[in-house]
Order: C-alpha cells, then structure tokens, then sequence
C-alpha cells in the first residue's frame, strides 16, 4: 500500500526524496549500533589471534635463526681462512715465489690434504691487480680477473666475508650453489697479496637447524604457556560478560513489560474514566440544549463541540499510549495512524508499507516503538518539512525480516549522538536495545540532502 497523505507545494526542495515514490538513502556518513557482538565469538578471536602470534613468532625465529647461523658460519669462516692463510699457506707460498724445487707440489699437496674434508671447497691466493698466483683448481692458475672490491680491501689488510650466490672465479670442479666466500691480507716474500677461500654453505644450514630447535621450543613453549594461562582468565571474563548481557536484556525486558502493563492501566483508566465522563458530559449538554432558551443555543453548541474534541483528543491519546492490533494488516494501519499528527502539523507526508511477513507479537511491537519514537524525535526536534516512512519486507541473515525506514529532510541529529539519558529521555534508547535483544539492527544517520535517517531491521520472528 502506498498512500500520499499530502503532496508537497511547487518548488519545495525536498532532497533526494519524492511523495509517492519509495525512496532509500544512502548511508555513508551513517551510524551503526554495535549491537549483536557475543563474547563466545570475542573469545574466538582472542583464541585466533593467539595462534597467528604463535605463527608469526615461529616465522620470525627460522628467519632469526637463519641470520644468526649466518653470522656465526661468517665469523667461523674468517677465522679458519685467516689461521690457514698465515700458519698453511703463506710459509710454503715464499718458498714457491722464491722458486724452491718441490715448493708448488708441497704446496698442492698439503691444499689439497685441507681440502679433503670437504670443508673448505677452494683457495685462490691473488696479486693486488687481480692475478691468480695459485688456485686449487690449476686451471685458472696465471689467468687476471678485474680486482673485486672484497680482493682490494684484502689487499690493504682487512678481512672481508661473505654469502656469494655465484662465486666470480668460474673455475671447473666447484660445487654449484651458494658459498660462504673470504677473503683474507696475505704476505709471502715482500709482496700484499690476498688470499681467498670458498667454505661449504653446508654448514650454516646445519647450524641454522641446530638453532631452530633450540630457539623455537623456547619460544613457542613460553607463548603456549602463556596462552594457557590466559584462556581460562578470558573464559571467565567472557562468562561475566554473558551474565552482565543476560542480566542487561532481561533488565530491558522488564523495563518495556512494566511500561507495557503502566500503559495499559492508563489507557484503560482514561478510557473508563475521564473518557466516559466527558461523554457523559457531551450528552447532558445535548439534552440541556432542549431545555435552554434559544439565544443560548449558540454556547451550548460550542461546549459541546469543545468535550467532544476533548474526547476525540483522549481517545487518540489512548491509542497512543497502548496501541492497537499490531497483527497481520495492523502494523501497517498503526503506523500510518502516527504519522497523521505530523500531517496536522502541516508536513509533508510519504507513507509507503507493502506486504509484511508473518511477524511476532515482539516484533511488531518493536517496529511500532520504533516508528513512534523516530516519528515523535521528528515531531519534536527535526524541524522538518518532509517526511518518508518505508514498511517493508527483506532478509536479515537470510531469514525474513521487516524493514522499517523514517527518513525527514530536517536539521539531523546533533554530532553529540543520541543518548540523552542524563536528560531524562530513553524513549529512543530503550527502543533501540529493545531491538538488539530481538537479534536486529539500527542504522542512524544523515539523509542525503540533509535531515536524518533511521532505519531499523528485525527478523520476522526472534530466534534466541
């Protein structure tokens, strides 16, 4: 049913919205209500976010424990091909300058007793201008290379170590794969030369294990630990949080039935009281007008008027205070009896309510709360000229649910929000938990344009 109570005048500048025409703001400056959080889902997050740690810290210990072996085998390395250097290779490498008979093969043999172990893979002893004096592999023996910056340093007498994925000397014989790579200031027969020394990589991936197993065990051990005295602390805390909510909803829950039962004492009070005796009234003024004297006919015209507005206005009050049928067609015809006080008060008024669901009693009730509060905040405080109120059928985690929407073209709603406890309103508020507790939502925001947006999403039928 779509119903225009009243058109708006030519040239009104209504926003985005049109009587007549089902209108749906968009909402990005919008506000949304926290509500539905569980602390089983809290305490689920805790849990997920304690093992994305454990993962994280065990990423960071391989990798930490990769750049410590790295930095042990370097610092291995430089010392071993420092010792070799001085004590092996430099008092055979004089005599083999000085051209000592037999000096090369001592030479050879004993690099190449070194090498057996498997340990040290190669050994290059340069000049300053990059020429090779003496390889392990004679092939390369003689040949020149452009000094590399690691040889010049050696040169001048500094140590220099390194991981070298590929190694610049291509001689034949050499392991493919990364090499830890030193060099070393060497002195044979006068002359500054450099010796060089390539070391299996083997052993910094040994080392590298070696030191996993030691440091994530530790790691991870005092994190578990930790863990596992944090659950049963967050257990219990998500346990008091549960008590609190339940203790909350049904603290709402009594609120809105105590309101509930105070709303149907007064109505029924004024119905049977004041109501019925006003009518009284009404009638007795009407038999009176027989009896009195025509000239004042004309006054008791006008008191008889005035009581019957007076009951007119008690009865409406009535049906304000504890409303109608809400069942099947009824929330639809409630809602858009609330709206007729707007109408009165000269705004403008789009009314669009299509089919409904099957709705529980709860959950009509609150989509009528709901549209009274928003409708009385617009009556009170927009200052509105306009207004759009959308009744509908949708889905809320795909189930069905009602949809109710209430948008005015007026000032909005002040950046300090809406809790105006301290002032003594909770009409708005108490509504708003009353839809929490029936698992739906309720946007606030700002309407494109300018005004104010409420909308609110119940499911059809509370599933607790």
């Amino acid at each position: 049913m779509s119903t225009d109570v009243l058109g708006p005048a030519a040239g009104d500048d209504v926003g985005t919205g049109a009587p007549g025409r089902r209108w749906s703001p968009s909402r990005p400056s919008g506000f949304r209500w926290p509500w539905g959080s569980r602390p089983r889902r809290e305490l689920t997050a805790f849990l997920a976010v304690a093992l994305l740690v454990l993962g994280a810290v065990s990423a960071g210990t391989v990798l930490i424990s990769e750049r410590i072996a790295r930095a042990n085998a370097l610092a291995e390395a430089e010392r071993t091909a420092t010792r070799l250097g001085q004590l092996l290779i430099a008092p055979l490498l004089t005599d083999y300058l000085r051209g000592v008979p037999g000096a090369f093969e001592d030479l050879d043999r004993i690099v190449g007793y070194r090498m057996s172990d498997g340990s040290v893979t190669a050994m290059v002893i340069w000049t300053a201008d990059g020429t090779v004096l003496y390889a392990s592999h004679e092939e390369i023996i003689g040949e020149s290379y452009s000094p590399s910056p690691e040889l010049l340093t050696a040169v001048g007498g500094a140590v220099v170590a390194n991981v070298d994925e590929e190694p610049e000397t291509a001689y034949q014989g050499v392991a493919p794969g990364p090499m830890v790579e030193v060099y070393t200031p060497l002195t044979a027969n006068g002359q500054s030369l450099a010796f060089e020394a390539y070391f299996s990589y083997d052993r910094i991936e040994r080392e590298a294990t070696l030191l996993r197993w030691q440091i994530i065990p530790m790691a991870i051990g005092a994190l578990v630990a930790l863990q596992l005295v944090q659950v049963p602390i967050a257990t219990s805390l998500a346990r008091r949080v549960r008590r609190h909510e339940a203790e909350r909803a049904e603290l709402m829950e009594r609120a809105l039935t105590n309101s509930d039962r105070e709303r149907r004492a007064v109505a029924a009070d004024l119905h049977d009281g004041p109501v019925q005796d006003l009518a009284g009234v009404s009638y007795a003024l009407g038999a009176l007008r027989m009896n009195a004297p025509t000239e004042q006919h004309a006054a008791v015209d006008r008191l008889v008027g005035a009581v019957r507005h007076a009951v007119q206005s008690l009865r409406k009050l009535t049906v304000d205070i504890y409303p109608p049928d809400l069942s099947g067609a009824g929330l639809g015809v409630a809602v858009g009896d609330l709206v007729e006080p707007l109408h009165a008060q000269g705004l403008t008024i789009s009314l669009d309510t299509g089919p409904l669901p099957d709705l529980s009693p709860d959950t009509a009730a609150a989509v009528y709360r709901t549209a009274r509060e928003a409708l009385a905040n617009v009556a009170t405080h927009a200052r509105a000229r306009s207004v759009w109120v959308r009744l509908e059928e949708t889905q809320h985690e795909r189930r069905p649910a009602v949809l109710l929407e209430v948008a005015d073209d007026g000032v909005g709603f002040p950046d300090t929000g809406i809790d105006r406890r301290s002032e003594g309103h909770l009409g708005l508020r108490l509504v708003l938990d009353r839809v929490a507790h029936l698992g739906g939502r309720v946007d606030i925001g700002r309407r494109p344009g300018g005004g104010a947006v409420v909308t609110a999403v119940l499911p059809a039928h509370h599933v607790p």
